[in-house]
């Protein structure tokens, strides 16, 4: 027990020991404590430091229209494209322009050889030469034509009004073409035994007719060795080069006009009643996302596609800085309805707070925190039936850097 006793002595006093050492070597600096204290006070009794000015971009709050607006995907096409064929065979003497030019319409773009040709036109004006001096020999006396007598000439007169009226109601199908056919060959017949054919008949049998078209003939020919433009436009496509021996009809290039681009777009079926010709539409570009163009319906298709339940429109664009190239895609907003003398403001500068949307309206150096009655929108701005505060046109809207003001916020403008 004694042995117990001293134990339990021994461990108090080595803990009182412990303490004591503690105490002097490792007590708080009251020099510090001090210090602390003091620095605390200070900071108290400091001014509330100043709230900054937020950055916001703003807008101006306006009076005027708002159209609703259908959006439709389209693709750019032109109305005027060719490929242009070789009509005869030879080689490529020249080759005047390049992919991308531009030409105006009768340009030359293409000369091929052109020396069979001319060979060819010789002979056939000398063959023509020939027959002519057959004829005049052959002819006598009767190279003049023969007068007829007054009552052929009544005759030959009633029977080429008959002959061109019916050339008419064939035409527009108001006569079958057996009918045509009979009142034709009573033309041949009487003009032939009236005698106002016979110098005609006379070149034929001596080959004079055939020589002449054999000339002319052979001048069209000549002509087709020098290929020029249709119309205006730009070369999209060229497959032929200098020295190049090509066949009749053969492609040689291909040229678009630029100025007859339009737009074919799809819209659903259930968007018809939204579609009229003559509609204004807005259009942009995947290859110039930052710019709108204008245009209007200019036809829209009497069908529908079964497939897809799609109805085809098409638009007629401006494309004077020939900007717009065929196979370009583009999104059609068509202004189906127009709102007039509406106030209007940027969808940007509408938040939602407490689950009622408000605006922020600049009030020289802070905002006003504004409830609104919202009316109809449309991708960039909204119409606002009625402000909660006093605010008219011309006022500035916040629109960006809003998310975190309060009424009456320090606001500083940034372009």
């Amino acid at each position: 027990m004694n042995k117990v006793i001293k134990i339990i002595s021994f461990v108090i006093l080595l803990a009182a020991i412990i303490f004591g050492i503690n105490k002097l070597f490792f007590g708080p600096d009251k020099n510090s404590e001090t210090e602390i204290i003091k620095t605390d006070e200070e900071t108290a009794t400091k001014e509330p430091a100043r709230t900054s000015s937020m950055p916001v971009k703003v807008a101006v709050i306006k009076k005027g229209e708002l159209p609703l607006r259908l959006r439709v995907s389209a693709t750019a096409q032109v109305r005027e494209k060719t490929v242009i064929r070789s009509e005869v065979s030879g080689k490529v003497e020249s080759i005047k322009v390049q992919i991308g030019d531009w030409v105006r319409k009768g340009q030359l773009l293409v000369k091929i050889e052109d020396t069979e040709e001319k060979l060819n036109l010789e002979k056939a004006k000398t063959n023509k030469l020939k027959c002519l001096a057959e004829y005049l020999i052959n002819s006598g006396d009767d190279f003049n034509p023969v007068e007829s007598g007054n009552s052929d000439n009544k005759k030959v007169s009633l029977i080429k009004k008959k002959y061109l009226a019916a050339i008419e109601n064939f035409k527009n199908h108001k006569i079958s073409e057996i009918e045509f056919d009979k009142i034709s060959d009573e033309y041949d017949k009487i003009m032939v035994s009236s005698g106002n054919w016979r110098i005609n008949i006379r070149k034929v049998q001596d080959g004079l007719a055939e020589a002449k078209i054999a000339v002319k003939q052979a001048e069209f020919n000549l002509k087709k060795t020098c290929i020029y433009s249709p119309f205006q436009g730009r070369i999209s496509d060229l497959k032929i080069s200098k020295g190049e021996i090509i066949s009749n009809s053969q492609e040689m290039l291909k040229v678009v006009n630029l100025k007859s681009v339009y737009l074919e777009g799809f819209a659903l079926e259930s968007e018809l009643k939204n579609l009229k010709i003559g509609t204004k539409v807005r259009v942009k570009f995947d290859a110039y996302n930052k710019r709108f163009f204008s245009g209007r319906i200019d036809a829209i298709s009497p069908e529908v596609d079964q497939s897809n339940k799609t109805i085809t429109l098409y638009i007629k664009v401006n494309n004077d800085e020939n900007l717009i190239l065929p196979g370009m895609h583009a999104e059609i907003d068509v202004e189906y309805i127009v709102f007039k003398d509406v106030i209007k403001v940027p969808v940007e500068s509408i938040i939602v707070r407490q689950e009622r949307p408000l605006i922020f309206v600049v009030n020289g150096k802070t905002v006003n925190w504004v409830y609104v009655d919202l009316g109809p929108k449309n991708d960039e701005e909204q119409i606002i039936k009625k402000f909660h505060s006093e605010v008219k046109p011309g006022d500035l809207v916040v629109i960006e850097g809003h998310s975190t003001l309060a009424h009456q916020s320090r606001i500083k403008i940034i372009k």
